[in-house]
Parts: C-alpha cells; sequence; structure tokens
C-alpha cells in the first residue's frame, strides 16, 4: 500500500501525510515507511495514528473504506451496503469506484 501512495504522489509531485486508527502499537507502516529512501520519499512522516474514538475524522475515514468493502466483498449480511459507495461515494471519487489494493 505504501509503494503504491508513493508511486501515486510521485507522479504528481505531491506530498502527504497519512493518518491512521489505532494507538501505534502497530510498527510494520513505521519499518516499511522507514525503510523507503529519504530523498525519495513524498509520504513525509510516519503515519500519525489516531483512536476514531477519539477522531470524527477517523471515523468518517472508517465509514468510507467500509462502504468500499461492501460494495467489493459482498457478504448477504451487507447487502443493505453493496450500493452505498456507488450511490453515494462513487461521484467524489476520481476513479469512480474502489480500487482493490
Amino acid at each position: 500500500m505504501i509503494a503504491r501512495f508513493e508511486a501515486e504522489l510521485r507522479g504528481s509531485g505531491s506530498l502527504a501525510l497519512v493518518f491512521m486508527d489505532g494507538d501505534g502499537s502497530d510498527t510494520s507502516y513505521r519499518m516499511t515507511h522507514r525503510g523507503l529512501t529519504l530523498a525519495d520519499r513524498h509520504v513525509i512522516e510516519d503515519a500519525v495514528h489516531l483512536d476514531s474514538r477519539d477522531s470524527q475524522l477517523v471515523q468518517m475515514a472508517d465509514l468510507v473504506a467500509w462502504t468500499a468493502l461492501a460494495s467489493i466483498d459482498r457478504h448477504p449480511r451487507n447487502e443493505f451496503a453493496w450500493h452505498w459507495y456507488s450511490q453515494h461515494l462513487a461521484e467524489r471519487d476520481p476513479r469512480r469506484g474502489p480500487v482493490p489494493i
């Protein structure tokens, strides 16, 4: 996922920060990020971890991610949400749909 972010940012000449749900105890992102060549990084800092209970922004991101997952990985118990992404989010998405990672 980080390689994909880096490639997209490199292509547009952009920089980014990554915000993640959690307390930072999972260090896999930090190790991956710090393994990148410093001069070539476009994600400019280790992930900022925020508990979704304390951040409405992270709660919204969780809902968007879950909605994208429900549209791709269709389980009967989530049938009510299969079309939420296409109905509510696709018009705001430059790709008009979730992209598998």
